[in-house]
């Protein structure tokens, strides 16, 4: 079985999409795998796809599609040594929690981790270096920040050596149209 991800590429402002990608660019080594995106399920490989598939087609038939505004730039840090430069929405962050409990219920329940909070994010940096990603917040958040955003489809994905590679896009319901989500 493959591991799957669920992940929300966000409909973006051509200039906040521009923006968000020249902070990944600075700041995140691997902003070239997968585009700016919220990650709603993180790698379960212990469901067969096409169960996945199912349960998360189902939860997008009875979610609607949801906006959402980032205004500050959070770093966070991971007990492994890690740290990240998350956006993480002021409005929109409890639609986004409702979305990634529904995705980890049914046949992915038993595979949640609970050892990591959700908190949805948008990962714009990342390294070694807790220091570093402190300056990088400071940095992005000199300057006012508001990056409004929606989610109209979710993404099931796997991870490949150079990157991700999207298998499938479902509408949540009530989207007008899958294929304007991404400028």
């Amino acid at each position: 079985m493959q591991t799957l991800y669920t992940l929300a590429y966000p409909f973006l402002a051509p200039d906040d999409a521009a923006r968000i990608e020249a902070i990944r660019q600075a700041y995140d080594p691997r902003h070239r795998t997968v585009p700016p995106h919220f990650t709603l399920v993180f790698g379960c490989s212990a469901v067969p796809n096409s169960a996945y598939t199912t349960h998360v087609r189902g939860v997008c038939r009875a979610m609607p599609p949801l906006r959402f505004v980032c205004r500050r730039a959070m770093p966070w840090f991971e007990r492994e040594g890690l740290a990240y430069l998350f956006l993480v929405p002021d409005e929109g962050y409890g639609d986004l929690c409702r979305l990634h409990d529904a995705l980890n219920g049914g046949v992915l329940a038993p595979h949640l981790r609970r050892d990591i909070p959700f908190v949805p994010h948008i990962t714009i940096g990342a390294g070694p270096d807790r220091r570093a990603v402190r300056d990088w917040s400071r940095e992005v958040n000199r300057r006012p920040l508001e990056i409004a955003g929606s989610v109209a489809a979710l993404t099931i994905a796997t991870a490949k050596a150079d990157g991700v590679s999207d298998l499938v896009r479902l509408p949540l319901a009530g989207s007008d149209s899958v294929a304007r989500l991404r400028p």
